[in-house]
């Protein structure tokens, strides 16, 4: 799987929005599979606002060549497997069909495997519950 990374930390809006496209354009001709795009969570924006990251998706969202060429958005905070190694900070542009692919090596997929299935979903609530119940207050 090509994974290509797309870091907008720094830019003001103008200067990401320009970069995005550029990229966008040469993943859609290189047949990149996956462009993270990390935008920030906005942390260090006035008022904490992502302004990056609201626009950026906004942009991705207005995209007809994204759509044109078989490539879908995915936010970094979704359950899609795709993107289980990122967080809210992160957007994925993703080649159709990959969303249920794991993105790393084989160890690191055989660990999201065991972590985000069904089965490891419910040994870590029944932990999650255990520490609960035996807090000391």
């Amino acid at each position: 799987m090509k994974v290509e990374n797309l870091n907008l930390h720094g830019l003001n809006l103008q200067e990401a929005r320009q970069k995005t496209q550029l990229n966008l354009d040469w993943c859609i001709k290189h047949g990149v599979d996956v462009l993270v795009i990390n935008h920030g969570k906005g942390h260090h924006s006035a008022n904490n606002f992502a302004v990056l990251k609201s626009e950026i998706r906004k942009m991705l969202k207005e995209e007809q060549l994204l759509r044109e060429s078989g490539y879908r958005v995915i936010y970094g905070e979704s359950d899609w497997p795709v993107a289980l190694t990122y967080d809210e900070g992160n957007t994925l542009v993703v080649a159709r069909g990959l969303e249920n692919e794991f993105i790393g090596g084989k160890a690191r997929q055989d660990k999201n495997q065991r972590i985000f299935s069904q089965e490891g979903k419910e040994v870590r609530k029944a932990q999650k519950n255990w520490r609960k119940q035996n807090r000391t207050r």
